[in-house]
């Protein structure tokens, strides 16, 4: 069986939404469902105890240090790491889970497809994660196995791509992350700055892995200026000729509709 571990703070309607489906769905394809709760001033516990879920209780919350809290706490080998964002699609999502691991006991985890990208980079490689660090685990809905995260804790000193380090690491030492013919459904908002710091976080990792340097000042401005000079300016008389082209459309069907009105 497999354990489910969700990571939360106030994010009750999301919450809510997630184990609705997952107790209906797929009632009888886990163990348990366990929330990783940093504090939640909304009433997430609330609906978490509403679906029997377990809660455990996170003070100082990094990625990492939530994904190795969630999977300490599960009793199963396997753990599926979701976000309160993402849920997964399928009836067969945890059949086919189970089937894939009983094949290859080698397996660390597995990354759900999410993208055609994704799919199509799958079919290329026979299903094998072949760059883990560009192509690994996606934390909002992964597969771990715990036997293998009990050698490789995830790192919990990263403030992002935790999850893609855990891969690179795994990989590394002789085991393998798998993509998986199953997908999921990802749905969460982001404000501007929310992109924006997700963006500086994301990016700082992986600069501190690849031992990469950042861009340079002049490379910074010379972006800066090209967006804001040329490629907006672009995006504006796209839009325009758009909206243009949209009024046409209207017009015509307005034109049509009385036509038909007056035969």
């Amino acid at each position: 069986m497999i354990s489910i571990v969700i990571r939360n703070k106030n994010e009750a309607k999301a919450l809510e939404n997630i184990l609705s489906i997952i107790t209906n769905v797929y009632s009888g394809d886990y163990k348990e469902i366990i929330i990783v709760d940093n504090y939640s001033t909304d009433n997430s516990v609330e609906i978490a105890l509403k679906y029997n879920c377990r809660v455990v209780n996170l003070k100082d919350f990094t990625y990492g240090r939530a994904i190795n809290v969630g999977i300490e706490a599960a009793i199963t080998k396997y753990v599926l790491l979701l976000s309160a964002h993402a849920i997964p699609v399928g009836t067969s999502f945890f059949k086919n889970t189970l089937a894939a691991l009983t094949a290859n006991e080698n397996i660390a985890g597995i990354r759900y497809i999410n993208s055609i990208e994704n799919y199509k980079r799958a079919v290329k490689n026979n299903f094998k994660v072949l760059e883990p660090l560009d192509s690994g685990l996606m934390a909002a809905c992964a597969l771990i196995n715990k036997e293998v995260w009990a050698q490789f804790k995830f790192n919990e000193e990263l403030v992002a791509i935790e999850d893609k380090e855990w891969s690179d690491r795994v990989v590394k030492n002789d085991f393998q992350i798998i993509d998986l013919n199953e997908t999921y459904f990802y749905f969460i908002k982001r404000t501007v700055k929310g992109n924006i710091a997700r963006y500086k976080n994301e990016t700082i990792a992986s600069n501190v892995l690849r031992q990469k340097e950042f861009l340079s000042t002049t490379v910074i401005w010379g972006s800066f200026l090209k967006n804001i000079l040329f490629a907006n300016t672009k995006k504006y008389f796209e839009s325009m000729n758009r909206e243009f082209l949209l009024l046409k459309a209207k017009i015509e069907i307005q034109k049509q509709s009385k036509k038909k009105a007056s035969n």
